[in-house]
C-alpha cells in the first residue's frame, strides 16, 4: 500500500525492484517477474491480499495452474491469498511469521513451516 499511501512513487519502487534483482543476481539467482498491487486498503481491488488477484495474474501470465505450487509468506494474508488462488501456502518464521504461526486459524494449521526463505529453498531444491 506504499504507493497508494504516497510513501513512495513508481519511480522509487522501480529502483527498489532493480536493487532487489541486482542483489539476487549477485547470488546467482534470477527474478523473472514482479507484480504489484498499487491500491490502498479501502479500494476494493482483487489484487490486494488476502484476495488472490496477484497470484492469479502470475498464473495467467505463465499459463499454469497454481495447484501444488508453493506460495511462501510470513503473514496470514499471504497464506489466505495462496489458498484462495489454489496454491499451497507455506509459512516462514521470519518477519511476521512467528506471530502468524501462533495465531493460525484451524484450516491452515497443517501447512509447512520453515525458519526462513533460505531453509524453504534448500529443502525445495534438494528434491
Amino acid at each position: 500500500s506504499g504507493l497508494a499511501r504516497g510513501l513512495f512513487d513508481r519511480s522509487a519502487l522501480r529502483g527498489m525492484h532493480r536493487k532487489l534483482r541486482r542483489l539476487v543476481s549477485n547470488e546467482g539467482g534470477k527474478i523473472d517477474r514482479i507484480v504489484v498491487c498499487p491500491h490502498g486498503p479501502d479500494e476494493g481491488c482483487n489484487c490486494r491480499k488476502p484476495k488472490p488477484g496477484l497470484l492469479l495474474r502470475l498464473a495467467r501470465h505463465y499459463g499454469v495452474s497454481l495447484g501444488g505450487v508453493p506460495a511462501v509468506g510470513d503473514s496470514l494474508r499471504d497464506l489466505q491469498a495462496a489458498a484462495a488462488a489454489g496454491a499451497t501456502p507455506v509459512l516462514v518464521r521470519t518477519g511476521n511469521g512467528q506471530k502468524t504461526l501462533t495465531n493460525l486459524p484451524v484450516g491452515l494449521r497443517d501447512i509447512r513451516v520453515y525458519d526462513d526463505l533460505a531453509a524453504f529453498a534448500a529443502v525445495t531444491l534438494s528434491k
